[in-house]
C-alpha cells in the first residue's frame, strides 16, 4: 500500500490493518501530510506531530479510532501537471512561487502552450 491508501482507509474506516508495525511501507510523516489537508482533522495530525518517537502501531490505532467515518473531498497534493507549469511559469518570467501560482490562475491553456513552444531549447523527445 502506499501512504495515501493508507490515509483513505483511516477515513473511510474500510478495514482496520491490526499488523502495521510489520509493515515497512507505512510513513507516518506522509500520512500525515495526506491527512493534514482536511481541516477537521488537523488537530489529530498536529497531536500526532508531537510524538514523533511512536510506533507505528500506536499511531495507527490513535488516528484510526480518532478520525470519525465520513467522506470528505480528497485533497491531496499538487497535481504534477500544475507545478510541471509552475516551474515553467518561474523560468520564463523570473516569477517567484507565489507570484508563478497566481500568473498561473490567470493563463489560459492556448498561453501555457505558448510559453511551453518559446521556452523549447530542442533535443530528443
Amino acid at each position: 500500500m502506499n501512504p495515501f491508501e493508507y490515509a483513505s482507509d483511516l477515513i473511510t474506516k474500510e478495514h482496520y490493518d491490526s499488523d502495521i508495525s510489520e509493515r515497512k511501507d507505512y510513513k507516518k510523516f506522509l500520512i500525515n501530510r495526506t491527512l493534514s489537508y482536511h481541516i477537521d482533522l488537523l488537530h489529530y495530525i498536529n497531536e500526532m506531530n508531537l510524538y514523533t518517537d511512536v510506533d507505528d502501531k500506536l499511531h495507527y490505532d490513535f488516528l484510526y479510532h480518532s478520525i470519525d467515518k465520513k467522506k470528505r473531498a480528497r485533497k491531496f497534493w499538487i497535481k504534477g501537471k500544475k507545478i510541471e507549469n509552475i516551474e515553467l511559469i518561474k523560468s520564463y518570467f523570473n516569477y517567484s512561487n507565489s507570484k508563478a501560482e497566481t500568473a498561473l490562475s490567470l493563463l489560459s491553456e492556448s498561453d501555457i502552450e505558448h510559453i511551453k513552444k518559446m521556452m523549447y531549447k530542442g533535443g530528443s523527445s
